[in-house]
């Protein structure tokens, strides 16, 4: 009687590329972007003035206006996004234009990063989904981090699966560059929303065993701190240490622990103020 040999099954592979015969994403998300800015121009810009915490972000870089007063919980990235325009013109309308073309290169670079993760109708179908948004659109011509921490979030999330989905075991040096960088932005803008995001795709890496990769949780770990360093630093310079303005932070947010949002959102359905207050 012949005695039966188990012989090794094919190695499990990354889930494969998604590239449809002819398409070529390019011309179909530089599109978007485009539609994506125009409606900004048409739609949000006209007759758009500055609004409180704008003026806050902007004073912070404009040679023509003193500082205000920047509160512990704002981060600097969104001053460093504008301070070409505002060095060199006061217009409003030039601002707003910058940062309208500004989103629309942000939205296509934040897409690029997944037209091999996604097919590309559901790519399109996505980003036409997303940037259609009213509150996109508002978010993207203002001197606001909002939008950006969200492309920023985008950018590193698609960049951290090329990176724990490559074949060969070892992650694409691209994908962690740009997985680093996407976090260092999002960190750059908003250091509370970078901490959540690196928290969350690391978690993600822990748990599925094939994406328990060094190299991934390293570039987390770099992106989040080369991106708050300079809110760090303005920490030990303006509130004696980081757990200082942590704390003064939570205060003036009325907290930053994990709490239901929705009972507040919903008082302020009928209010005109969106946001809680960051100027005490």
């Amino acid at each position: 009687m012949r005695s039966a040999r188990l012989t090794p099954g094919p190695r499990a592979t990354a889930a494969p590329e998604h590239h449809a015969p002819g398409a070529k994403p390019l011309p179909w998300l530089a599109g978007l972007a485009a539609v994506h800015t125009l409606a900004q121009l048409v739609l949000v810009i006209p007759g758009l003035g500055l609004g409180w915490d704008e003026t806050v972000y902007l004073s912070q870089v404009s040679p023509q206006a003193p500082a205000a007063f920047f509160s512990a919980p704002r981060a600097r990235g969104i001053t460093f996004l504008v301070a070409p325009v505002a060095a060199l013109t006061t217009s409003t309308a030039v601002l707003r234009g910058y940062l309208a073309l500004a989103s629309g290169g942000g939205l296509l670079l934040s897409l690029w990063v997944w037209r091999r993760l996604l097919p590309l109708p559901v790519l399109v179908s996505a980003g036409v989904v997303f940037s259609g948004l009213w509150i996109t659109l508002l978010y993207g011509p203002q001197v606001m981090p909002n939008l950006w921490v969200a492309y920023g979030a985008l950018l590193a999330t698609g960049c951290f699966l090329r990176a724990v989905r490559a074949s060969d075991g070892r992650a694409d040096r691209r994908a962690l560059f740009g997985l680093a960088a996407g976090v260092a932005f999002t960190a750059l803008m908003r250091p509370g929303d970078a901490m959540a995001l690196m928290v969350t795709l690391a978690a993600a890496a822990l748990c599925v065993r094939p994406w328990r990769r060094p190299a991934v949780l390293l570039a987390l770990v770099a992106g989040a701190g080369l991106g708050s360093a300079e809110w760090i630093v303005e920490a030990y310079l303006r509130y004696g240490d980081l757990a200082a303005r942590v704390h003064r932070a939570g205060e003036i947010q009325g907290g930053i622990t994990a709490h239901l949002a929705a009972p507040w959102r919903g008082a302020r359905c009928a209010a005109r103020a969106t946001c809680r207050g960051a100027t005490r």
